[in-house]
Formats: structure tokens, sequence, C-alpha cells
């Protein structure tokens, strides 16, 4: 396959440059969970600085500073000084003598942090001892940790721990947005790069591994359900590299992919669990790994307790839904027949769930676009009568609220009506001067409502061009 572009991350590239540009130097910490791309980011946002990239592996510690050292002589060159040094402190040092002389800005870049420390746990306090000096000295060069170990890399700037305080930038790295998931597939349709979003979800990783001459459907078929498919036993391999207890976590993520969205339900599939306050160390933990959202309506009270619980990366919401209950017939053979009679008559439901998803982001990060200013919050709203898929207020304090139709045919007039009527039952932001109400669609709008939208300042109609970028119209 061959090598595919480098797409998106433009704000994070801009900080972490500005950041290694600047004349003191500097500890960057960099966090993701596995596959978010923070490898490749670092690699670009490091192109214009004197750059020694170190990726870790579960090796002794003894051969991973002799592969540190391989690494350092291609910029600093061979020297049989640092090739005789035998701990980090001491090439650490010898390195800091090349910034300060020949190499200026400098930067040293540790990835997969977490498994030197494996072997050797007193690297962060030997890291402490060195940042410390370079700083005292003002030596123009950079340190750069990162790692997918999301718990530890928490917990190494943590109160007690060496590097508490010494970090100059945190970037905690997300997957890519919906927008720029789609530039993996430039010459698809709107909707097709919508439901690839839908499926793949933004993780630079399973994008790169589907081939854009190939449908949608023959990349599934290929990265998750035929025989040895890169993707098929993703989650586990997710879980298996933070968890010891994975199958109770799987538990959970199962029941939360089944729509046990509340800790009663959730706690009704796992049966080991007896109460809430049982269930909530896992939920917390699945939450810390970016793979469970835990969301509060948004007009709801300090005392209420009102949460839904979500998977937090569609390729988990498809995976746990498709994949696993036909695991089974995928073994034997069968996988023609289980995408004609178990997911593509299904691929709209599961769309429609996705589909609001991408519309809460597009809030979040592009409600600019068609709204006086960027949102404040976003979220949702929902009692025992009513649901509200996006709401939000924005920076001037003026509200909104909007509806997701992922249906074949328009949205019309009555679907607005609706969501005036629901709307007048919140009480979220209900003293607002301004509220605009927003409608998205997968397949367009009515010529009534289209007249409607013209007329009324207030209302915002947004498909999936909109969504990607293309310029409104009204």
């Amino acid at each position: 396959m061959v090598e595919r572009q480098f797409f998106g991350r433009a704000q994070e590239i801009q900080v972490i440059e500005r950041e290694l540009s600047r004349p003191r130097p500097s500890v960057v910490i960099v966090r993701g969970r596995r596959r978010v791309g923070k490898s490749r980011l670092l690699v670009e946002a490091t192109r214009s600085h004197p750059t020694i990239y170190y990726q870790a592996t579960r090796i002794a510690e003894s051969m991973s500073l002799q592969l540190f050292k391989v690494e350092a002589s291609r910029l600093v060159g061979s020297d049989p000084l640092l090739e005789s040094l035998n701990d980090w402190l001491a090439v650490l040092t010898y390195l800091e003598q090349s910034a300060a002389s020949s190499k200026p800005g400098l930067t040293i870049v540790l990835d997969e942090f977490p498994y030197l420390c494996d072997t050797d746990p007193a690297l962060p306090s030997v890291l402490q001892k060195f940042c410390d000096g370079v700083r005292e000295r003002g030596t123009p060069m950079n340190v750069v940790l990162c790692g997918s170990k999301i718990s530890f890399m928490e917990e190494l700037l943590g109160e007690k721990n060496p590097l508490h305080g010494r970090q100059t930038l945190e970037l905690d790295l997300g997957p890519l947005s919906f927008r720029d998931a789609a530039q993996f597939f430039p010459e698809w349709s709107t909707e097709e790069k919508l439901r690839a979003y839908g499926v793949l979800g933004g993780i630079p990783y399973y994008l790169n591994l589907c081939d854009p001459e190939f449908t949608l459907r023959e990349n599934i078929m290929d990265l998750v359900l035929t025989m040895g498919a890169p993707l098929s036993d993703e989650p586990n391999n997710l879980l298996q590299a933070e968890l010891r207890d994975v199958t109770r976590y799987a538990t959970i993520l199962r029941s939360v992919a089944d729509g046990c969205t509340d800790s009663g339900t959730i706690i009704g599939r796992v049966r080991e669990l007896r109460d809430s306050s049982a269930l909530a160390p896992y939920v917390q933990k699945l939450a810390e790994l970016r793979l469970i959202r835990i969301v509060r309506s948004l007009d709801a009270t300090e005392r209420e307790r009102d949460r839904r619980y979500y998977l937090d990366d569609p390729f988990l919401a498809f995976w746990y839904r498709f994949y696993l209950p036909n695991v089974s017939p995928l073994a034997a053979g069968h996988w023609d027949e289980v995408w004609r009679h178990k997911i593509d008559p299904y691929m709209d439901d599961h769309m429609g769930g996705m589909f609001e998803w991408i519309c809460r982001d597009y809030a979040r990060r592009y409600i600019n676009e068609v709204l006086p200013t960027a949102a404040q919050e976003v979220g949702q709203i929902w009692a025992a009568n009513f649901d509200v898929d996006v709401v939000g207020r924005l920076l001037n304090g003026a509200a909104f609220a909007g509806e997701c139709k992922w249906w074949s045919g328009p949205v019309g007039l009555n679907v607005l009506e609706h969501l005036h009527e629901t709307v007048a039952q919140t009480t979220y932001e209900r003293a607002a001067d301004e509220r605009y109400y927003l409608l998205f669609s997968r397949s367009g709008f009515t010529p009534e409502l289209k007249r409607k939208a013209k007329r009324d300042p207030t209302v915002r109609l947004i498909g999936p061009a909109e969504l990607l970028g293309a310029p409104r119209a009204r």
C-alpha cells in the first residue's frame, strides 16, 4: 500500500512547534490512546528541529540505551565517548553539550516512554535531575515524552512523582475530527465519507489502513470481517494494553454498545457488580481510556445524577454491534452472508446514532460557520418524554438546539415544529435573549422548510456537504 498523506493536526503541530521554538528549554508531554497518531504527529512537528527520535519497545534497559545512542549518533555523529557511556544521565548530559555548542534547539523524543520505565523505574528521577539542570543552565534543547499508557502518563506528572511541575506543554491527543477523517477519501461522496467516520471514527491508524480505491463495504470486509483482518481483534488489544481484568471491562463495553446507557441496565448485564458504586470505578477507568463517554443532560441540576454512557469510539460501537455477535459465522468464512443479513440492513440504524455524534462534533468545532460565534458548551438534553440531540450555548450568550435525522427522505417543517415544542419543555438557557434552531439532515430538506429558513433568521439547515465544509446554501 502506498504511504498515505498526513491529514489534520494543524493546531497541534502549531502548538508543539511554538513550544519547541521558545528560547528556553521545553519539556513536552504527549499522551493519547493507541493508534491515535502520536508518533506521526511528533515526526511532523519536529521536522524543523534537530531531533533524536527514539521509539521504545519492551526490551532490556541496557539494549534500550544502546539503541538510543545509535539514534543519537545519527544526529550528532559517531564518537567513542558517546559509545562508552552506559547510563541515561551521562548520555543526556553529553547531548546537552551538543545542544550548547553545535545543535541549538536539539530535541529528544522518547516515544512510548512507559516501556522505558518498565525496565528502569528510576528513569523519571533521572530525567527530573537532567531537566532541572538544563533549565538552570538555559541550554537550548527540548525533551518530549510520549506514551499510549494514558494512566501511566497522567500519573507521571502527579504531585508525588519526580516530573511533577516540570512540563512546559502537556498535550492530550484525541482522534481526528470527522472533517479531517473525510480527507482520507477524497473521491468518495459526502454521504460515504460520513459513513466511513461512523464505522472507523477518527483514529488515523484505522483510516490509513483503508484503500480509497475500494468501497466502504470492501474495506470493512478486508479490515474487519475476513480471516486475519488487521482490526478483527482491535478492541481486545486496546483493553489488554491497559488493563488486567479485561473480561469485566469488555462486558461493560458490550452492554453499552447494546444500548445499556444507564448504570441500572449495565448492572443487569454484569451481575458480579451489585450496585452503581461497584460499577463506578470500571466506568471511570474506561472513560479515562477514552473508550466510554459519561454524558449528563445539560439541563440537569447539580443534585441530579442523570447520566448516560456511550462508547467513545465509532469503531468500538461498530465492532461490538456487528462483529462480536457474529464471530462464529465469520470464523467459518461466511463473510458475505454476515454482511448481507446482519450488517447491511442495520447500517442506517447504526448511522443514526453516529450522525448525532457527528452533528455535536460539528457544533463544538465549526458552529461559528453558521452562527455568530463559536460554542461555549455543547451537549444533549433528555427527560422521560423528550430528547434533544444537540443543544448548547454560544460565547455571546445565545442558545441553540438541533435535531439530527439520518433519513432516506428530506426533513420537513414538522421536524422544526417538533423541535420548537420540545425546547419549550426544557429549562436549559430559558432566559437566553437569542435562540437558534439547527436541523441536520442526510437527505436534504423539503421546499417548505427551505422557504421557512430563508424567512426566519433563527433557523439553520445543515446537510452532509455543509458538515464537511462546503459553503452553506440558504
